[in-house]
């Protein structure tokens, strides 16, 4: 855990988060108090909860309540975030007092996250919760874990990718794989010793209201494999996605190179004729065609996707995972022993869906496409 903490606390102020408060000395609020914490009139410090040693009863829990605002209040919210990480290593059953006035701190985190004040550290708090549930030690370490790994859900859903980005090296390096909706859930039911999912969900809920998020449909949708006559709706569909979803993962002239280069039809056609490539079109009911993707068998036994993309619209859907499903069926069908992809390494989002999905890292491959751009990949690989 101490890396977790040292990746929270980075690049604090040198006057701020790394002093101890001494006793007597005058720290003004420069924060309005945390509406889901204790009210406090003075300020709080380690000793306090330090004095607990081991026992992580009531009382610990409450204190940690208490400082965590101090912290909050003092203009730490990074801080404050561990002193919450400290609560909920307390192993309560759920019938406590404590826990009527003051909920596992769920919602009380999102708060936080949403309300993050500028100017005030507040660290990264997906990756933080990345390493704090995967490096977790005991006591309690199975339940502790998952309760990191919800408050990393949150902290995926409140803040921004691009300026609170997951450890991507640590995901690679070590397998890990991040857990969806379903995973946490059927995790906090197993384990918990008090309401984690009840707080959990109501958190997450709260959030996606706070974010003006409604909640997501479930989808009739279909693969389509098809012929030369419909590549014109590949190209497309190309063009649409990646303009919205490509920016910031590579450069414009990219794109329009590689738009150029491999979404004309005739292009694509030549592929079909002497690649043997197919091409798919995604399609959900009402709605018609989402997405794409193509893929050729290779002669080691091998399918290979070449393409596999839909509409941001749909993301988190589980059209992407649905079209992989079918993707590996056409495999096995074709006497494949594995599949096999390259995805762009700043490419997070479909990294971690691969991943969920049963795809490892192979290797990393840097290939030149022509006009002085690259393409630098991981390649990823799912045995069947």
């Amino acid at each position: 855990m101490e890396a977790s903490k040292v990746c929270l606390l980075r690049g604090r102020l040198r006057n701020g988060g790394g002093a101890a408060l001494s006793v007597g000395m005058p720290m003004p609020f420069v924060n309005e108090p945390h509406p889901l914490l204790p009210p406090i009139d003075r300020v709080y410090r380690a000793e306090e909860i330090n004095a607990f040693g081991k026992d992580r009863g009531p009382a610990f829990y409450e204190t940690c309540h208490l400082y965590a605002q101090s912290l909050w209040q003092i203009g730490f919210p990074a801080k404050c975030i561990l002193l919450l990480n400290r609560a909920l290593s307390s192993p309560m059953p759920g019938s406590e007092p404590v826990l009527a006035k003051w909920p596992l701190p769920y919602q009380a985190m999102a708060w936080l996250l949403l309300h993050r004040p500028e100017g005030q550290f507040i660290g990264n708090p997906r990756r933080h919760w990345q390493h704090l549930a995967t490096r977790m030690v005991e006591p309690n370490k199975e339940v502790r874990a998952w309760r990191a790994w919800a408050c990393w859900y949150l902290a995926k859903e409140i803040l921004p990718e691009a300026e609170f980005p997951g450890d991507l090296e640590q995901i690679r390096e070590e397998g890990v794989v991040e857990p969806t909706y379903a995973d946490i859930v059927q995790q906090l039911t197993r384990l918990s010793p008090a309401d984690d999912l009840g707080q959990w969900q109501l958190a997450l809920s709260w959030s996606h209201q706070q974010l003006g998020r409604a909640e997501k449909p479930s989808l009739a949708m279909r693969v389509r494999r098809i012929a030369e006559d419909e590549l014109r709706v590949v190209q497309r569909l190309g063009h649409e996605i990646w303009r919205k979803y490509y920016p910031g993962i590579i450069s414009e002239g990219q794109i329009d190179y590689m738009l150029t280069v491999w979404y004309q039809p005739d292009a694509m056609a030549r592929e079909m004729q002497m690649r043997g490539a197919w091409f798919a079109l995604i399609e959900v009911e009402a709605r018609g065609p989402v997405g794409y993707l193509s893929f050729e068998r290779y002669p080691e036994n091998v399918l290979f996707i070449n393409k596999l993309y839909v509409q941001p619209e749909v993301h988190g859907l589980g059209v992407g995972a649905a079209a992989l499903a079918w993707t590996e069926a056409r495999a096995r069908e074709l006497g494949c022993h594995s599949v096999q992809l390259r995805v762009n390494k700043r490419n997070a989002p479909a990294i971690r869906a691969y991943q969920r999905a049963g795809f490892r890292f192979v290797e990393d491959v840097c290939s030149d496409i022509g006009s002085g751009y690259v393409m630098d990949d991981f390649r990823m690989e799912k045995r069947l």
